[in-house]
């Protein structure tokens, strides 16, 4: 009976891999937000790489700051209306509002692009643990965001760097 050829691990997969590591060893109690980062920012390409970082920094920091003003909205409201129902259905309706902001705003700015990553921060900060230190958090997600950007590249660059990188420096 003969084994099938299977593919080899490539060299991107094992990229993948150390810089997921990385990010496991340096964020161990919440590693989410920097290992699925740095898997989006490893691309075939070190320019590819460059773009995709921005893609995600720009949107990460853009959706955790709208995602904060409309947390606070939120905040506001649920402990204004007395109604709980309606409270919560109000803060459904700022959540809304605040996706149509950031998909208007990014399409300002021709970055339409970073609109899924900065709408799903903002969900992130206003629909999930945010309520008990929501300054803490988004700050968090940033920051853990921004070092899983900073690893990525860092290993597309310096563990052979892909096929353009000697094109443009050498």
């Amino acid at each position: 009976m003969q084994l099938p050829d299977l593919p080899k691990i490539g060299l991107r997969t094992t990229k993948t891999a150390l810089a997921v590591f990385l990010c496991l060893s340096l964020f161990p109690a919440e590693p989410f937000f920097a290992c699925m980062t740095t898997i989006f920012c490893l691309q075939d390409t070190s320019s590819n790489s460059r773009k995709m970082a921005f893609i995600r920094g720009f949107g990460t920091i853009l959706g955790g700051a709208i995602g904060l003003c409309f947390l606070y909205v939120c905040r506001f409201v649920k402990q204004t209306i007395p109604i709980s129902y309606l409270g919560t259905l109000c803060t459904y309706l700022i959540i809304a509002l605040g996706i149509i902001t950031i998909i208007y705003l990014l399409n300002l700015l021709k970055r339409q692009g970073c609109i899924p990553i900065a709408c799903i921060v903002f969900l992130a900060v206003t629909t999930a643990n945010a309520y008990k230190a929501p300054v803490h958090y988004t700050l968090n997600r940033i920051i853990e965001t921004l070092f899983g950007i900073i690893i990525g590249l860092l290993v597309n660059h310096f563990v052979t760097p892909p096929k353009d990188f000697h094109k443009k420096v050498g």
